[in-house]
């Protein structure tokens, strides 16, 4: 009886901490000031400024203080990526920037 308690507190002591739970970021329409100027937003950046900026793999606080709020964000089935979609009206498109739940950086992007 004694070695069957010890085991069952040694088993139970050893089990793994609980996953931490993934935050999303707020989207435009979930933000009740107005929009916020970026350096995005005010023209100071051009296509390969982006795109030398998104190959960086910059984290995600850093992404939004420098593109502003998504449009939308989605978390994929394994819940090992969130999708930022930001909408450009002048293409009438969304692009999109990837970004791992464990490293918190970019890992992919499609900027047009």
């Amino acid at each position: 009886m004694k070695f069957t308690t010890l085991f069952i507190v040694i088993f139970l002591s050893c089990a793994p901490p609980p996953p931490e739970p993934i935050v999303m970021p707020l989207t435009k329409s979930a933000v009740a000031e107005p929009l916020q100027e970026t350096i995005y937003t005010l023209g100071y950046m051009s296509e390969y400024d982006i795109w030398e900026f998104l190959k960086g793999k910059p984290s995600e606080i850093e992404v939004i203080e420098t593109f502003g709020f998504p449009d939308s964000v989605w978390l994929d089935d394994e819940q090992s990526t969130k999708f930022l979609y930001y909408y450009i009206s002048i293409i009438r498109d969304y692009n999109t920037i990837e970004v791992s739940t464990t490293t918190d950086s970019v890992s992919g992007f499609e900027w047009d």
